[in-house]
């Protein structure tokens, strides 16, 4: 996510959408009653009964409702129209819904906005900038190597084997070390924990046993994940990344922390350090006893939520939001949905 604008003054904040994620993001921090503006596309009829055309618009709209659509990559943002240019493909007060996908800028408005939800949205870029896993695509001819960024990819200098069927066999097996060690040299210097290395063929595979033989694998301080692709070209990372293999990688690196977060919580049960619910956490505030509250994202635009998470904001303690689909924040709902810790 891209960070446009933010007015605390003025209770604006725009910003530009990059990917699935910053979707998540957003839905944590719109709620029904705030001010969205976006680009938009509306039917228009010029005459009654005519079939009418779409129209690109810029609608500003009170929100009434959020709605993600992982699958069609959208939030849909439901509300009543308050302005609209050009004005005369607009019907104010009637009902409409902004489809904000990757490579949406949007703008929120606010009466107050809440420092843990500003968290959420500066969160989101930094995420986007930081390398989240390591890609090489490789075949019997070349690899190339890539990062996975929370806006996209970034492609690095391709390797080449220098292999040919023209060699002797000694020459050969020589060569093909040297290609194997300078791919897994790659792998290791990569700033991420995890790296996939997939491919057509037995040269992954071949990869992966030399690893195991020459110790490179139980010496590497990375996690390396081999599986498939059809290609070593840049098409190859592309359909790596939409696999099934890295979705999961993904998912498990962004909920580790929730985890880890709720084994500390629940170690804090048995000690008396921990507690649950909005009157047990708004008491644990008061007493100086919490120093982290844990909150599901679905709890956000309740009332006395927003009131316990202001009295922690004052107090300037740490505020951590749980995604209430993923395993941990499942976990954190049978807690009622909010919990302290020290």
């Amino acid at each position: 996510m891209k960070l446009i604008r933010f007015s605390e003054e003025f209770g604006t904040l725009k910003a530009r959408v990059d990917n699935l994620e910053d979707l998540w993001a957003l839905q944590r921090v719109v709620f029904a009653g705030d001010i969205v503006k976006a680009e938009s596309e509306r039917k228009f009829k010029p005459e009654e009964g005519s079939e009418g055309e779409f129209k690109t618009v810029v609608i500003t709209l009170r929100v009434e409702k959020t709605e993600l659509d992982k699958s069609a990559g959208r939030l849909r943002i439901l509300g009543k129209i308050m302005e609209g240019k050009p004005l005369e493909y607009v019907k104010l007060n009637s009902y409409h819904t902004l489809n904000i996908a990757p490579d949406t800028e949007l703008e929120i408005s606010k009466s107050k906005w809440h420092r843990y939800l500003v968290d959420v949205v500066r969160n989101a870029v930094l995420e986007s900038k930081r390398p989240r896993l390591g890609l090489i695509v490789v075949d019997d001819e070349k690899a190339l190597p890539a990062y996975l960024l929370g806006y996209g990819i970034e492609f690095k200098n391709t390797i080449y084997s220098n292999l040919s069927k023209r060699m002797s066999q000694k020459d050969f097996r020589e060569q093909e070390k040297k290609y194997f060690d300078e791919v897994l040299g790659v792998a290791a210097r990569m700033n991420v924990d995890t790296v996939v290395i997939a491919g057509p063929g037995f040269t992954k595979d071949d990869i992966k046993a030399y690893a195991n033989e020459s110790g490179a694998l139980k010496k590497s301080v990375k996690n390396l994940v081999f599986g498939s692709a059809s290609n070593a070209e840049r098409s190859g990372i592309y359909e790596l990344i939409k696999s099934e293999s890295v979705a999961k990688l993904m998912q498990r690196e962004r909920i580790s922390r929730e985890f880890a977060l709720m084994e500390q919580f629940l170690q804090g049960l048995g000690a008396g350090t921990s507690k649950y619910g909005i009157e047990n956490v708004s008491t644990a505030i008061d007493d100086a006893t919490a120093g982290i509250v844990l909150v599901n994202d679905s709890t956000l635009w309740d009332k006395n939520t927003e009131d316990v998470l202001e009295k922690a904001e004052k107090r300037r303690l740490t505020i951590e939001i749980f995604n209430a689909d993923d395993e941990a924040g499942m976990q954190l709902g049978g807690f009622k949905g909010i919990a302290s810790m020290r």
